[in-house]
């Protein structure tokens, strides 16, 4: 029996899950980068995420989404990552709605090593008054900004109070450990108009498994301040694992350590 139930416990740690899994967002997990009264998210279902800034919030912070629990994946307890070891392409829509906003603002989709973003990759818009101005691709090494890569595209520019929508991008290219992001201007594009590459970023990072996420975040850039008045609205849907394979949280590693604690109690039991 114990052999039984070894084997069974194993097999856990080895299954990949579905890549349906992590598409459901409710999977996710809020952050706050602090949390701050005027930054929200209004709803949160399996195919979307709302999140919202009124009025006045300090530059640099940000609310969002990632899809581990913890600080980084070894202090998660739920959610789901990828293995820097293998190749992978994540994707995800976004629209922009905004009124009578002052103000700098951002919204992005990244990868990395950890919810902070001391080592991560990724590809953003960045909003001034409520207007789309740039996409641009960003980079992290140990908490030190790396040049940021100006995308060609241009934002397109909705009528009425949307302002903006489209389709990021994020691939992690495993024999290199490169991180590539693109852009399209079309929701639920299957691939992107332009990328950027970041040529083995990833050998620059810790090695640790990589989890996923995308944020709304106020930003002064001089001579203009961050969000000062008005509403920015932003939707992220249709999340899409377009190849690779997202790995369960607890890391293997964490779980069989547990499941050896499990394994003792099992055996004292049967004495």
């Amino acid at each position: 029996m114990r052999y039984l139930l070894a084997l069974s416990l194993f097999a856990l740690t080895v299954t990949p899950v579905a890549a349906s899994t992590i598409e459901d967002l409710t999977t996710w997990t809020l952050t706050e980068d602090p949390p701050h009264p005027n930054l929200s998210s209004p709803s949160l279902i399996a195919s979307e995420a709302r999140l919202r800034a009124v009025l006045d919030v300090p530059t640099g912070t940000d609310i969002g989404y990632a899809s581990v629990d913890g600080a980084d994946v070894a202090a998660s307890t739920s959610g789901f990552y990828f293995d820097p070891a293998a190749d992978f392409e994540v994707a995800v829509d976004f629209w922009v709605r905004s009124r009578s906003v002052t103000g700098g603002a951002g919204i992005g989709f990244g990868v990395g090593e950890d919810a902070g973003g001391a080592d991560s990759a990724g590809v953003g818009l960045a909003l001034l008054n409520g207007a789309p101005v740039l996409f641009s691709g960003a980079a992290r090494i140990a908490d030190a900004d790396q040049p940021l890569e100006i995308f060609t595209t241009a934002p397109n520019a909705g009528g009425s109070l949307v302002v903006s929508t489209g389709r990021f991008f994020i691939e992690y290219i495993s024999s290199t450990a490169s991180v590539v992001v693109g852009v399209s201007t079309t929701p639920g594009a299957m691939a992107p108009t332009e990328v950027k590459t970041f040529t083995g970023i990833g050998d620059q990072w810790e090695g640790d498994p990589l989890l996923v996420s995308f944020f709304l975040r106020s930003q002064a850039a001089n001579p203009f301040p961050a969000l000062t008045v008005g509403q920015t609205d932003v939707t992220f849907s249709n999340f899409e694992v377009l190849s690779g394979t997202p790995l369960s949280v607890p890391e293997p590693t964490t779980l069989l350590a547990s499941l050896g604690a499990l394994g003792v109690l099992v055996v004292h039991n049967r004495r």
